[in-house]
């Protein structure tokens, strides 16, 4: 079987009928393998107060939604809550987690690239896109920076590659979508720098100062005020590996 929450939740070719049980089967994901206690799924189906009837609208659920499983003795009733067994790799947030966590130690920056597109290639939209529930956020959101780190392992390993133009022109929609991560301003800086356009990499220095200063009242970290020192002094492209590594 396979799973998906990288976007539209579902189980591969099996259609999940209508809005709750998809949402049941959501949070059932996101407990895969443990028992996710009833209340948190009623919680999660029914935002209202105690309703004696709950559990056996939950109960109702549970049966139509085995129905729509190709392998209905996945989901089963354990004390207290119910249990979806998931396999190893059938999950496609498990299977991006697993490749985000092996790129960054891969010396290989050809390797490390291909590894990330691959697990990025997994995601089809938002993290449990269009369920807009309490349980379910804290999931999606860090799914999200999840996927945000990775995209930045991967510029990093494009930098390595030389491949500077394409690099730059990613890493500028990223960081005008989060003025506040220096990393992007970062790898932006050296891209552009890689690109002969060091008058631009400048500039966004002084953008992410600007925010840094703006909104958090403090200066940039050591890391990008040394970046800009060495662009300055002609030096931004001396150990780009090291430069590139930098958080």
């Amino acid at each position: 079987m396979r799973f998906e929450v990288l976007g539209t939740i579902g189980a591969g070719q099996a259609p999940i009928h209508g809005r709750l049980r998809r949402t049941l089967l959501g949070v059932l994901l996101a407990g895969a393998n443990t028992t996710v206690r009833a209340e948190v799924l009623t919680g999660a189906l029914w935002e209202c107060g105690p309703d004696p009837r709950a559990p056996g609208k939950l109960h109702w659920h549970v049966h139509k939604l085995r129905q729509d499983l190709p392998e209905p003795g996945r989901l089963t009733w354990r004390p207290g809550g119910y249990h979806l067994a998931v396999l190893p790799a059938e999950l496609d947030a498990e299977r991006f987690e697993t490749a985000a966590a092996r790129a960054p130690g891969m010396a290989d920056p050809a390797e490390r690239a291909e590894l990330a597109r691959r697990a990025l290639a997994l995601w089809q939209g938002v993290p449990y896109e269009g369920f807009d529930v309490p349980v379910l956020a804290g999931e999606a959101a860090r799914l999200s920076e999840r996927r945000l780190s990775l995209l930045e392992e991967l510029h990093a390993a494009d930098l390595e590659l030389g491949r500077h133009a394409a690099a730059a022109a990613g890493l500028s929609a990223l960081a005008r979508r989060h003025p506040l991560r220096e990393r992007l301003h970062h790898l932006l800086m050296l891209a552009l720098c890689g690109d002969g356009r060091r008058g631009e990499a400048l500039d966004v220095y002084r953008r992410a100062r600007h925010a840094s200063v703006g909104r958090l009242g403090v200066e940039p970290g050591p890391a990008l005020r040394e970046l800009e020192r060495r662009i300055l002094a002609g030096e931004e492209n001396e150990g780009v590996r090291t430069l590139t590594r930098l958080p």
